[in-house]
């Protein structure tokens, strides 16, 4: 054994090793970053809260509430893993509530946040405000994990390309990036002061839970000037549970899954880095997602697997995607 490491070191000409190390250095990336998105799988309790922390623009008034979740509830999550492709992993989140009592709340069951995750993807779309995503290259940035965060009807909520720190004992993803205004923001804190938010996420991956920080800014728009506005905090905690905890949620995921992955793979046809676009999402009911999760129950008892089926669902898809986004093509 020892003579053939010799014999290989001998017969190793310099670009022949480059490539070598190259190679175990992608290979040492994909396999970690792979490990640490499969171990986030499973059932969960989940706490998460946000809190305006460091005033920026003079004369704004700090907002003391804290964004808790678990304030009068449990949220729960039920997290699996569809393998899109060798390099490219999504974790579904399905989100449902219990009472205090630990009572399922009616109706509380959704298809909640996406990741969709994938090693030396070719590109990402950036957002750049108002609205707008424009495509950023990726191939000068080999070796990197993209992570595409997805809203409940599995269109585009940001993406950001970074590594997985292998220095660590705990494998961990920190990224920046600028969003549009969460959700939580716009629909529970009824906020509309403020535009797009400067996000820095870190995910830590323990094994029997996990932790996302997040150190953001909200930012208003005026034109083509974002004016920071004020510092948050925030901070996911994502706390192992029994599968068994999840039953309701895996059932709920059995009866929906097949019109989940022609979503995704609909979805793949339009975010295809072609070109920016512009998202003209309705104002009023019913929204982009009421029409997707309208056309889910529609098909949730047919078999997608009949190709005339599949077809006529794929284009019901794809005309309310079209109908709520602008390409550059189109102006």
């Amino acid at each position: 054994m020892v003579l053939d490491k010799l014999l290989r070191a001998a017969l190793c000409v310099l670009p022949a090793c480059l490539l070598l190390s190259a190679t175990s250095a992608d290979d040492s990336q994909l396999e970690a970053g792979k490990r640490a998105l499969r171990a986030r799988t499973g059932c969960y309790l989940v706490d998460y809260s946000f809190v305006e922390t460091d005033v920026l623009k003079e004369g704004y008034a700090k907002d003391n509430r804290v964004y808790d979740v678990n304030r009068d509830k449990s949220v729960k999550e039920w997290i699996f893993a569809e393998d899109l492709s060798p390099t490219r992993i999504k974790l579904q989140h399905v989100l449902f509530a219990t009472d205090l009592s630990g009572k399922i709340r009616e109706d509380s069951l959704l298809k909640h946040t996406g990741e969709d995750w994938e090693f030396n993807a070719p590109f990402l779309y950036e957002y750049s405000g108002h609205s707008k995503w424009v495509v950023k290259d990726l191939k000068a940035s080999p070796n990197l994990w993209t992570r595409r965060v997805t809203s409940l009807d599995d269109g585009l909520r940001y993406q950001c390309a970074a590594a997985f720190s292998l220095s660590n004992f705990y494998p961990d993803w920190s990224c920046d990036n600028y969003a549009p205004i969460p959700g939580r923001e716009t629909r529970d804190m009824g906020r509309k002061d403020y535009q797009g938010l400067q996000r820095t996420s870190r995910l830590i991956s323990y094994g029997a839970s996990w932790l996302e920080r997040e150190r953001n800014v909200k930012t208003i728009e005026t034109g083509e000037t974002r004016t920071p506005l004020v510092k948050e905090a925030g901070k996911t905690w994502y706390v192992r549970l029994p599968d068994s905890e999840c039953a309701a949620a895996q059932t709920f995921v059995t009866k929906r899954l097949a019109f989940w992955m022609l979503l995704t793979q609909t979805w793949d046809t339009v975010l295809n880095g072609a070109g920016p676009f512009e998202d003209v999402l309705p104002s009023a009911h019913p929204s982009r997602y009421e029409k997707i999760m309208d056309l889910e129950e529609k098909y949730m008892g047919k078999y997608l697997t009949d190709p005339a089926t599949r077809r006529e669902a794929e284009a019901g898809i794809l005309k309310i995607i079209e109908a709520s986004r602008v390409s550059e093509h189109d102006k």
